[in-house]
């Protein structure tokens, strides 16, 4: 501290804080419409499940979807780039493309084994041409919802036991929420906050916001933050930009590989240290406080939060 007050005048170097405050408004109004844009899997599937035709989902709208989502990834993975933002802006638009992508995949390919679920179901009112393939029982964290029949045991041709099976596959574990009842912004919306890459119809939800929890991983956040920063600018920044000046001046191949073996030595400690703050500051930090805040959804909207993200 004392050396960069007396080299620069401040307590702390502020190469990286300067970095944070560069083209924030663009960032902000980028991520916010790349968010905007994951909602249009909600209009798609409508139209797959809807459709009689090559738009089913098991026909046309898997590659449909998937085409969709190659170009919405290539789209907002170059976007950065083409503004020419920092790296820490990159750094973190990326994260939450690839994060956004796997929610928007999930999503879509959930529904649409649902809405080919529905399909079967329906189909079953003609049994003679509907198909009688047996429902596969995804493990559930009660088990209370289903009851443990053996799947070997049945007959393929119990109709009965059959329709009861897709039934069951249109409702949530916690029997309050049903497909498609779920194809509604304002669950697509609650997915989204939620902290999870998995979609369902329901989560667990506990009955009140833990205010003093939102308070102290929020500050948290910011105190990792500032970690990282604090880290990056006093012990690897100035390795990177020593390393960079001594390699433009060697001529020999074993300089060079002394040079960069010591560069290396010197950073070890503190990237372990970084990567360690980073995945605590997302994984205990953010999406804990979002676990907390996230409302419980209509038709009660009743406050609750998310047992677990």
């Amino acid at each position: 501290m004392l050396r960069n007050i007396k080299d620069t005048g401040y307590p702390m170097r502020n190469k990286i804080w300067s970095l944070f405050t560069v083209n924030m408004w663009q960032l902000a109004l980028s991520d916010i419409v790349m968010v905007a844009t994951t909602v249009v899997s909600l209009p798609l599937h409508l139209l797959y499940r809807s459709s009689d035709g090559w738009l089913q989902w098991r026909k046309g709208g898997i590659t449909i979807q998937s085409l969709f989502q190659a170009a919405w990834l290539a789209f907002w993975v170059s976007w950065p780039f083409i503004n020419d933002w920092t790296w820490t802006a990159q750094v973190y638009f990326t994260l939450h493309t690839l994060a956004l992508l796997m929610k928007m995949h999930s999503y879509a390919f959930y529904n649409g084994h649902l809405s080919e679920t529905q399909r079967r179901l329906r189909a079953l009112d003609s049994p003679s041409n509907a198909s009688k393939e047996s429902v596969y029982r995804y493990p559930t964290a009660t088990g209370s919802r289903y009851n443990n029949r053996d799947k070997e045991g049945k007959e393929k041709g119990d109709v009965g036991a059959l329709r009861e099976d897709l039934a069951m596959e249109l409702i949530s574990p916690l029997g309050r929420a049903t497909y498609p009842q779920n194809l509604a912004v304002w669950n697509f919306t609650d997915y989204l906050l939620c902290p999870t890459l998995c979609y369902e119809l329901e989560y667990p939800r506990t009955e009140k916001i833990q205010w003093t929890e939102v308070i102290a991983k929020t500050l948290a956040v910011f105190g990792c933050i500032f970690l990282l920063t604090i880290t990056s600018e006093e012990f690897i920044l100035p390795v990177m930009i020593d390393s960079a000046a001594r390699l433009e001046h060697v001529e020999s191949l074993s300089e060079t590989a002394l040079i960069l073996a010591e560069s290396i030595s010197l950073l070890l400690f503190p990237f372990m240290i970084t990567f360690l703050l980073v995945f605590l500051v997302i994984f205990e930090y953010v999406l804990g406080a979002f676990a907390e805040i996230t409302c419980r959804p209509p038709p009660t909207c009743s406050p609750g939060t998310t047992t677990s993200a």
